[in-house]
């Protein structure tokens, strides 16, 4: 019986490289996902005491121009969190594609691994046949063969 060989191997190893570099952008999509996520966490923080500040100020009285600058700081840091936030959409849908992506390049390398499961399993059960075949030839030889020889004689 020949040894076993799966001819689509070198699609599987293929396949097998393809969802490695899927996964790799996903986790790369990932982590720039989370990292804008900390990054609006810690804006918004920012925010946060800017706005006490400058409720802070506003009650204990102050200069115009230090309420004014406050309030343009705090403007500022709304918008750039919502540039953040646009950001952070973008990223999400990065991280949607490279999801999908990977999904389907695992679905692949998975249809291929079935593919190379079922060979085996066909190959072991030709084995077994061919085994068995063998074993009946032989035992046909060694049983049968002898008494129809010395009938003759």
């Amino acid at each position: 019986m020949p040894t076993f060989r799966f001819r689509a191997s070198v699609a599987l190893d293929l396949r097998r490289k393809e969802e490695a570099s899927a996964l790799a952008a996903r986790a790369l999509a990932q982590a720039r996902f989370h990292e804008l996520q900390s990054a609006i966490a810690a804006a918004r923080e920012d925010q946060d005491r800017a706005r006490a500040d400058l409720t802070t100020l506003e009650r204990q009285g102050t200069e115009v121009g230090t309420l004014l600058w406050h309030r343009n700081w705090n403007t500022r840091l709304t918008a750039a969190i919502e540039r953040l936030q646009r950001e952070l959409d973008e990223r999400a849908n990065d991280l949607r594609t490279a999801e999908e992506a990977w999904r389907e390049a695992r679905r692949r390398r998975l249809a291929l691994e079935r593919m190379k499961e079922r060979a085996w399993e066909r190959h072991l059960r030709a084995e077994a046949h061919q085994e068995m075949t063998e074993m009946n030839e032989l035992a046909r030889i060694r049983y049968v063969m002898p008494d129809t020889w010395r009938h003759e004689s």
